[in-house]
């Protein structure tokens, strides 16, 4: 289990899916295959990003917001739906970004002081992320690769006021670099370009799969990683490449963590296929026909002209820690 401390120094991990907001990045129209490769043991080709899945990178820094349940995440231990998110969708969920309390469900408990009124909450909270990778032949008839796998785990602590993909929007190199070969590195650059404006606090990044029960092979890491979040970036985004795959990704935009001045004990993120609009090729493989010109990112809602349908492939949960927790 790795974790990364935030706040002025930094710890990282983590993963997910959920949307919401403007986008940061830069749009990239035009923006072209992103690096060739080798073989992943994917099957097919491999990528700069599932190249060396041992390494583990940390990007860290400065300056928060509070919010409300994205549709498509529950509070407590219930799992929530794929729910359509708040930039349209955030389950449409575009990400599950932006939030409503509409589909939450679950109670978080607030911790009181001896007079019965919620305590401040701590300056810095612990998470411990699981990501339960449930890609099968039975989820998903016809619709399973060889090696199937979600590959390196990216994305940010941040505030309220960057985004760093969502449903409607074209994806930035980063995102594009991690849907078409799983490699990460390119949206830690785009954190910290967050991370100097005072958005966003660190990146996250775990250089492993994550890979379900059919899927056995060195480069599968441990289910759980953990991470840290202040209050001055109470928000989570994470996102994983499906692999293998042209352009497509699970993960969650945007995560409120601080809700009603307190930290959220437990969410369930459910997580469903997402196409990042840069590839056309409809087969398992990776560095096909790019799509010209790129589509927005959306929420897959069905089998047609795509390589799977809208079932879920998943679950990311996240859990508070104790405060002292190591």
């Amino acid at each position: 289990m790795a974790r990364v401390r935030l706040a002025e120094s930094v710890v990282l991990t983590v993963c997910w899916l959920c949307g919401c907001g403007p986008v940061l990045g830069i749009p990239a129209p035009g923006f072209e295959d992103a690096g060739t490769s080798t073989d992943a043991g994917d099957g097919s080709t491999t990528t700069v990003g599932e190249s060396d899945p041992t390494q583990t990178s940390t990007s860290a820094p400065p300056s928060g917001d509070s919010g409300s349940v994205p549709p498509g995440l529950t509070q407590g231990d219930t799992t929530a739906g794929d729910g359509e998110s708040a930039d349209s969708t955030a389950g449409d969920s575009a990400s599950a970004q932006s939030a409503s309390d509409d589909n939450a469900s679950g109670e978080t408990t607030a911790a009181e002081s001896s007079t019965g009124a919620p305590e401040a909450p701590s300056p810095i909270a612990h998470y411990e992320v699981t990501i339960l990778n449930t890609w099968t032949e039975r989820s998903h008839p016809g619709a399973l690769p060889s090696l199937a796998h979600f590959s390196w785990l990216g994305g940010a602590t941040h505030d309220d006021a960057v985004t760093f993909w969502e449903t409607g929007a074209l994806a930035s190199p980063g995102v594009t670099l991690m849907a078409e070969i799983g490699n990460t590195d390119l949206l830690s650059t785009e954190v910290a370009v967050a991370i100097e404006a005072g958005h966003a606090d660190a990146a996250l990044q775990w250089q492993q799969w994550f890979c379900p029960p059919g899927t056995d092979v060195s480069v599968c890491g441990e289910s759980t990683v953990s991470f840290d979040v202040s209050l001055d970036f109470p928000r989570v985004t994470l996102v994983s490449m499906l692999g293998p795959s042209p352009d497509l990704f699970v993960g969650a935009s945007s995560l409120p963590l601080l809700m009603d001045g307190q930290w959220v004990e437990a969410l369930v993120v459910d997580l469903v296929p997402y196409d990042a609009g840069t590839r056309s090729d409809v087969d398992f493989t990776m560095n096909g026909a790019l799509q010209d010109p790129p589509l927005p990112i959306a929420l897959i809602t069905s089998t047609d002209d795509h390589l799977i349908g809208p079932a879920s492939l998943g679950t990311m949960t996240l859990v508070r820690l104790p405060d002292d927790a190591p």
